[in-house]
């Protein structure tokens, strides 16, 4: 697992080192986010449209999120905090996962 954000921040890594022991990717691009996920073997990204060449280019389920998503509708519409957030990210997490397995 590699945890990253794009904007160097002490509380991002103080939070991320608190809840896990996965590399975290503080103040990294998309370039070195693409080797970390290539040297991790990863099997699910979670990210913004930007990160969507990634997940292609290195064959992994894609679940967007956060900003901007602008090559899908209505995302802006529904968070993914509480109960009914919850279910919605759990579903998006399992289409991802579904779509992934056609491509195969």
């Amino acid at each position: 697992m590699a945890v990253s954000s794009s904007t160097a921040s002490r509380k991002f890594l103080q939070k991320a080192k608190s809840v896990t022991d996965s590399d975290i990717l503080n103040g990294r691009d998309l370039y070195e986010l693409q080797r970390a996920v290539k040297d991790k073997e990863v099997n699910i990204l979670f990210g913004n449209t930007k990160c969507t060449p990634i997940a292609k280019d290195e064959d992994v389920a894609f679940v967007r999120c956060g900003f901007p998503v602008y090559d899908r509708v209505g995302y802006h519409r529904y968070g993914f905090m509480g109960y009914h957030g919850g279910i919605y990210l759990t579903d998006l997490i399992t289409n991802a996962i579904l779509e992934w397995g056609e491509r195969g």
